[in-house]
């Protein structure tokens, strides 16, 4: 089925993009869809740095000492030592900017700005060249401005229906892979948005689905089966084994085990029971409308918190993507991705791929 027909992939010039390009380039192929490589360039300041201080006779003192340089000896206390530049990896640089052809200043910031216009248009032009000679249609796009918002509106404004890009996470203390971007993204960008770890193999071997199947909601049914679909469809082309997880817990044995409420054993037990056996129906019928006996498969049900098992279960099988939902109120703009699904991408560092419900609508706007 061709499930994508226009895809835009976001490129970071200061990443591994090749696992992201092969991907896309694999993806249109199948579907036959058109691609669009862009990057967005943040908003520069509305002055060059030095511009405000570059006529003034002298800067202010003051009696704080400042440290501009480490010394040689910083890392006797404990702390890492100072990184030495060998002079030769200097000298090139010095020798590369002073053979450059540059202006010897720039006038304003919108100078300086078309001038890293032109440099990341012949980047994205070498990309483009090499792959419309794999035979895929393909455009490119440079926009300028807050990242996470001109992406929504470049899919508002011509109908995306995937984006791609590699996590620019992985500088915090947690080593988290989403950064500031995908997670906006995931939040706020109305179609599905597949963030890519580089580090991971250009074919998955293991891909898990977390799925949520309650009976009388068909906007989460709805989700569902997005989720099954994509999960599935990407496991036969991968000949990967398909991972489909519902992980589920009564919403009152927080209030059982902290003693607020009270009740029997029997009764709390029973309760228990059911409600297994009520996901058990619902997975059953959500599961009927595919044919997984093509498709190496493992179906788990299992009872905790869906932000501890999934994190759990992908580093313990080597989960390289995780198809996942996220939960919205139909019509309601700008309601945030849950607080289940933050908690699970703050977990996990593999590639993940985020679906919203039908009727979703982006906070971001069009400008008018």
């Amino acid at each position: 089925m061709h499930r994508f027909k226009k895809i835009l992939v976001v490129i970071d010039p200061e990443t591994n993009n090749n696992s992201l390009l092969h991907r896309a380039v694999t993806l249109g192929q199948r579907n036959n869809a058109s691609l669009t490589i862009t990057m967005v360039i943040e908003n520069l300041p509305d002055s060059l740095p030095g511009a405000d201080i570059r006529d003034q006779a002298q800067i202010p003192g003051s009696d704080i000492n400042i440290i501009e340089e480490l010394s040689n000896d910083f890392g006797a206390a404990g702390f890492p030592q100072q990184i030495e530049i060998p002079s030769s990896e200097i000298n090139s640089v010095e020798t590369t900017l002073i053979n450059k052809e540059m202006p010897n200043e720039w006038e304003s910031p919108v100078e300086f700005l078309e001038q890293i216009l032109e440099a990341e248009n012949d980047y994205l032009d070498q990309i483009v060249v090499e792959l419309r000679q794999e035979g895929i249609a393909v455009n490119r796009k440079v926009m300028y401005g807050t990242p996470d918002d001109q992406i929504i509106r470049e899919v508002l404004r011509n109908g995306y229906d995937l984006v791609m890009m590699t996590g620019e996470g992985k500088t915090g203390l947690k080593e988290m892979l989403f950064g500031s971007t995908s997670m906006h993204l995931m939040r706020k960008c109305p179609c599905p948005v597949w963030v890519m770890n580089p580090m991971q193999p250009e074919h998955y071997s293991h891909i898990l689905a977390a799925v949520d199947p309650i009976q009388n909601d068909p906007e989460r049914s709805n989700l569902n089966i997005k989720i099954l679909d994509l999960a599935a469809s990407l496991a036969s082309r991968d000949q990967s084994e398909l991972i489909i997880l519902h992980a589920w817990k009564h919403y009152l044995e927080k209030y059982v085990q902290s003693g607020r409420v009270k009740v029997s054993k029997i009764t709390y037990d029973q309760w228990i029971e059911d409600l297994r056996n009520e996901r058990r129906r619902s997975l059953n019928a959500l599961l009927e409308g595919y044919n997984l006996q093509d498709i190496k498969c493992k179906v788990y049900l299992l009872r905790g918190d869906a932000d501890k098992l999934i994190p759990d279960l992908a580093k313990t099988m080597g989960i390289e993507l995780i198809v996942m939902g996220t939960v919205c109120r139909t019509g309601l703009a700008g309601f945030l991705i849950g607080n289940t699904a933050e908690r699970i991408l703050r977990k996990v560092d593999c590639s993940v791929l985020t679906i919203k419900p039908d009727g979703f609508i982006s906070p971001v706007m069009l400008d008018s």
